[in-house]
């Protein structure tokens, strides 16, 4: 299948490169360029937000990616958010938040703004660039598109496992001497779970970590660092010790079958709102937020528990991932 028409854009600009767009056989593409190194390129470095307040597109763009879905003949644009752990709010700078994870938004992207706001970086142009990232990324009220529920929402589809293979070859990417932090979030999972009386929910990721040091006959993680025999190319279990520990899921099934959860709620009557927490289900849906600190599924989700049937569906699609 032929690249899609805005990255083969992008490629031409030289703002892009074939290298740094990678794909799968079922027609998903995804970037590894963040949105803020696209832009860097063309020396746009801030950005107006919406009270016309200057920001620096390195703190607000650096996680978001782009991917795209195929759609007959074309394709739909969308975003995936990959994050480490960053500490913008304890350096007292605005940011777009701190937590490691990934969002795989379910909104369709219009790339128009963007290739626009990159021809001609004017603050009008850079701002309406902006507003479309925000409609997509965390405005309220949004839609889904068909096509993006559609591919995700099946467990054979393969993006899914693609964005997962991309968080975790950023993150390796960032270790030092084969060492890799655990998040402040998780470290915290962690002490807690070591004070008596400590819920299973709480024990759920630690006790995971145990038992993949145990299965790889090594301490892959002590709960303050990953170690990593080699970060280019990162065993199985560390794999699933950097997934656990940023992610909260305990494999590329888990993973997948999450994203695919939220797919599954985007139908009209999930759009009520619920009575006690004043929103709907569909809006918790839109955006697959696979991070550390989500409690909202914590524990009792079908793609936590390794005997689902979610889990045993992906298991049975991708027997390739069943490390």
């Amino acid at each position: 299948m032929s690249l899609p028409l805005f990255f083969q854009n992008l490629i031409r600009q030289k703002l892009l490169t074939s290298e740094s767009i990678h794909s799968t056989p079922d027609g998903f593409f995804a970037a590894d360029t963040s949105i803020a190194d696209i832009l860097k390129q063309r020396n746009i470095l801030t950005f107006p937000n919406d009270q016309g307040e200057p920001r620096l597109c390195q703190r607000f763009y650096d996680d978001w990616y782009l991917y795209a879905v195929p759609a007959g003949e074309d394709f739909v644009y969308s975003l995936f958010k990959m994050r480490e752990q960053e500490f913008d709010a304890q350096e007292g700078v605005p940011g777009d938040g701190d937590t490691p994870g990934v969002t795989v938004c379910f909104i369709a992207l219009n790339p128009a703004p963007l290739q626009v706001c990159l021809d001609n970086p004017t603050e009008e142009n850079r701002q309406a660039w902006n507003r479309e990232l925000n409609r997509v990324v965390s405005v309220s009220g949004q839609s889904h598109h068909p096509v993006l529920k559609d591919y995700f929402i099946r467990a054979e589809a393969d993006g899914s496992y693609l964005i997962a293979r991309l968080y975790i070859r950023f993150l390796t990417s960032l270790s030092k001497g084969g060492q890799l932090p655990v998040p402040l979030h998780y470290a915290e999972i962690y002490r807690q779970s070591q004070l008596p009386g400590a819920s299973a929910k709480c024990r759920r990721l630690p006790d995971f970590l145990e038992a993949n040091n145990a299965a790889a006959g090594r301490t892959v993680c002590d709960h303050r660092f990953i170690y990593l025999q080699n970060p280019e190319q990162p065993t199985p279990f560390e794999q699933k010790a950097i997934l656990a520990t940023h992610a909260a899921n305990t494999s590329f099934h888990s993973f997948a079958a999450e994203i695919r959860y939220h797919a599954w709620f985007l139908f009209p009557m999930a759009k009520l709102p619920l009575p006690i927490v004043g929103h709907s289900v569909y809006a918790s849906a839109i955006r697959a937020d696979m991070t550390i600190d989500d409690t909202e599924f914590e524990g009792p989700a079908p793609f936590h528990r390794e005997d689902s049937r979610w889990l045993r569906e992906q298991e049975e699609c991708h027997p390739e991932y069943s490390l």
